[in-house]
């Protein structure tokens, strides 16, 4: 039986869970990784514009401590709700003042299985966020980053470049995906897998060497084009990069249609590419079990 692991999910703070399981029965989604709303967004108004055609807007002025632990309770009450079918994932904020303590709330004590971030004006490979990366590492928490161009935050995609996750290596417990393959970077997160991958046997790198892959490649479209979707999936596939992907659609959690589009999209590209089915299952349904427990 085809199984389908939609791992790119947003909420916006108002979903019912009854809404969420018929959308997703609908998009032909059997499980999904849904993201807790932005913190400075989920309010009483809940601002996080809901029609999936338009950019959301996010900005850290007005985040807050109650803000962060009200959004990660929304998220961790809907999975409560369907536990075999969405996983939730903490939209953590790291210029908190209590970030660390946040994230091992999100864990302890709201049961979030990831966490998901996004560089607004931070660079991956700041050193105050080294005790951030620790602290997931140590949890046993994968990371969900976004990667690549980013309409949301303003002039912030020169911070979301691939190779700024490259610092990564100094945490090799430390489970981590990029998003949308990091488009128009795509080559370069290729690139970066490739470089994970060399750790694994690196003897020069002994004390950090990872003892299981660490990064994976979210392919969520960021790709606009049904030609560079192709190019991504030809170069990476071909750099044996199978095990690493993991399928995802950018979805909002009341709307899965873009979903089932994007999955009969993507299994009808690997196989014009010459892959068996058995790579689309990993794509879609195996490889984020691996990412969610290592």
């Amino acid at each position: 039986m085809t199984v389908i692991v939609d791992c790119h999910v947003h909420s916006v703070g108002k979903e019912k869970v009854e809404d969420v399981i018929s959308a997703m029965d609908r998009g032909g989604i059997d499980k999904a990784i849904v993201f807790a709303p932005y913190p400075g967004q989920i309010s009483e108004r809940a601002a996080v514009d809901p029609n999936p055609t338009r950019y959301m807007r996010f900005s850290f002025q007005g985040v807050t401590e109650h803000l962060q632990e009200k959004s990660t309770k929304f998220i961790s009450e809907l999975q409560g709700e369907a536990p075999d079918k969405i996983l939730a994932f903490a939209w953590i904020e790291p210029r908190l003042k209590n970030t660390l303590a946040n994230i091992e709330e999100a864990l302890s004590k709201f049961e979030c299985k990831g966490i998901k971030m996004i560089p607004d004006h931070w660079h991956p490979y700041n050193p105050a966020f080294f005790s951030l990366y620790k602290k997931a590492e140590e949890l046993g928490i994968p990371i969900l980053f976004h990667s690549g161009i980013l309409h949301a935050m303003k002039d912030s995609s020169r911070f979301c470049r691939p190779c700024n996750y490259e610092v990564l290596l100094n945490f090799p417990d430390l489970r981590f995906a990029l998003a949308h393959a990091s488009w128009p970077w795509t080559d370069e997160c290729i690139a970066l897998l490739g470089r994970f991958k060399a750790n694994l046997e690196d003897d020069e790198w002994r004390d950090k060497r990872a003892k299981k892959m660490q990064m994976y490649i979210d392919v969520t479209p960021g790709t606009p084009t049904h030609f560079y979707r192709r190019h991504m999936y030809r170069n990476a596939l071909s750099l044996d990069a199978e095990d690493q992907m993991i399928f995802g659609s950018d979805s909002y959690a009341s709307d899965f249609a873009h979903a089932r589009e994007v999955a009969e999209m993507d299994r009808s590209m690997i196989r014009e590419l010459g892959y068996p089915d058995e790579v689309i299952q990993k794509i879609q349904a195996r490889n984020i079990e691996r990412f969610l427990k290592g």
